[in-house]
């Protein structure tokens, strides 16, 4: 089963600081990641709004890269004098509901009985 896990950093960052997020997320978990970018906040120092990173995550790994991903935000967090808000948003598929058993047969309610052996 595969999920996809998103980083929402909101409030305006530098023009290095995605690309280093981007880079200490792909560091420390080992994943692909891509950023997005959500316009311009009309910051003095031309800062985004928001920027969205996401990766996706294979089997049983969701647990273990939740941890390295707060790892490395809190380390990028860390180097920042004012750091923005950030999300850690992670999305499972829906799992297909079991397929749909025949009900078994109960007993009639119009009166006539079921003859044996059918």
């Amino acid at each position: 089963m595969t999920a996809t896990i998103s980083v929402k950093v909101e409030g305006p960052v530098g023009l290095d600081e995605p690309e280093q997020l981007l880079e200490e997320l792909g560091r420390e978990t080992g994943l692909t990641w891509r950023l997005e970018t959500a316009g311009q906040d009309g910051t003095l120092d031309g800062g985004l709004a928001a920027i969205m990173l996401e990766a996706v995550l294979g089997g049983a790994v969701g647990a273990a890269v939740q941890v390295a991903v707060q790892r490395a935000i809190e380390n990028w967090r860390g180097r920042r004098l004012d750091p923005p808000p950030v999300t850690i948003i992670v999305v499972q598929p829906q799992q297909a509901p079991p397929p749909a058993q025949d009900p078994e047969p109960g007993p009639r309610t119009d009166g006539l009985a079921t003859p044996e052996g059918s």
